[in-house]
């Protein structure tokens, strides 16, 4: 049987629901659709254990191809699946972890589908070809299913090649600060004690010289920025108040870096979408990033009320705009990667701060 999350079983509801709508919705910042843009679906196509499944609109039938196997099923089936599926999703208890849906399991395999979460060497889940009737185009787009319906995901993957290395300057700690600053169990109150014995942090480097080298090809000062940003985040304590949005509009304000912002005061905000929208499309923190955006081309969300949104790079100001408005920095584990302890490297002491970012929702 197969069992999965809630966000697990959303890339089975999502491929249903497309062919139940036939149509692709532009999702704005706010995750409403917006108005007077839908996009007819032409294909869909799932990548199935190294096999492509394609999926294709015809009247009031979905035909389902994958080489010599064909089948034409009624459209009212996936209307009806969607809706079944979208109900055991949401009522699926919070935290309840891994669950079946047997009815939905037996109409995916009707039509060969056995798995939860699509195969591929690609970073899509799914590839959708729409008709466009602006550009009389007709783009095929991969997406990466990001739901609503179970916990918000990472964007950013903390791990070691995401730790910042940071000097502690202003004043040489005795082993009893050092002991207090361990003992906090909070980082704003570890950088507060920090700050109260006349000592802080100065950004030194990234220690992963390969995402140090990606930062790079956003900015040269980016690694500075978001140095600037860790330590903001790591110092607050309201939750609320750990958006990307805010922090922008904090350094935004210090312009710690130089910019001319009377010429262009969107600088800060500008480098930081394109950071985001890099990461949501194939960066990766231990990769060379060469931009190669075939991986992945954006996003495909589903909304907790079941509508599905579509943020791609094909609509780049859409796509910026969401992933600005909709991310926050995130606390990884301290044990796991290592940061958060005061150290002595070369008779200098030392702490590191992890960078993860995560959806709001």
């Amino acid at each position: 049987m197969l069992k999965g999350n809630k966000g697990e079983w959303s890339e089975p509801y999502a491929l249903l629901k497309l062919l139940a709508d036939g149509v692709l919705s532009l999702g704005d910042e706010n995750f409403n659709k917006v108005k007077g843009i839908v996009y007819p679906i032409i294909e869909v196509i799932r990548n199935e254990k190294n096999r492509n499944v394609n999926f294709t609109i015809q009247d009031k039938l979905i035909i389902v191809s994958e080489g010599t196997l064909l089948f034409e099923i009624p459209i009212i089936e996936f209307i009806d699946s969607a809706k079944n599926c979208f109900e055991k999703i949401k009522t699926a208890k919070t935290g309840q972890g891994s669950f079946e849906i047997p009815e939905i399991e037996m109409f995916l395999s009707s039509f060969s589908i056995k798995t939860l979460k699509a195969k591929s060497k690609l970073k899509n889940d799914i590839t959708i070809q729409v008709s466009d009737p602006n550009t009389f185009l007709s783009p095929a787009m991969g997406f990466s299913i990001k739901s609503q319906l179970g916990e918000p995901s990472t964007l950013v993957n903390a791990s070691g090649a995401t730790n910042f290395s940071f000097l502690i300057i202003g004043k040489v700690l005795s082993t009893n600060e050092i002991s207090q600053i361990k003992s906090a169990k909070k980082f704003s109150e570890k950088l507060k004690l920090l700050k109260n014995f006349g000592a802080k942090l100065q950004f030194e480097k990234v220690d992963n010289e390969i995402f140090q080298s990606n930062l790079q090809t956003i900015d040269y000062n980016f690694d500075k920025i978001l140095s600037e940003m860790l330590i903001l985040f790591y110092a607050n304590d309201i939750t609320s108040e750990n958006t990307v949005k805010k922090f922008i509009a904090t350094i935004t304000k210090k312009n710690f870096i130089g910019y001319n912002l009377t010429i262009n005061p969107s600088m800060y905000e500008m480098i930081m979408k394109k950071f985001l929208t890099d990461y949501a499309l194939g960066m990766r923190a231990a990769d060379i990033w060469q931009r190669n955006y075939q991986a992945t081309g954006g996003y495909l969300v589903v909304r907790d009320d079941g509508e599905l949104l579509c943020y791609h790079f094909y609509f780049t100001k859409n796509f910026e705009d969401y992933l600005f408005n909709n991310t926050r920095l995130d606390t990884p584990s301290s044990s796991k990667h290592k940061f958060g302890e005061i150290y002595l490297e070369n008779n200098q002491q030392k702490m590191k701060l992890n960078l993860q970012i995560r959806f709001i929702k």
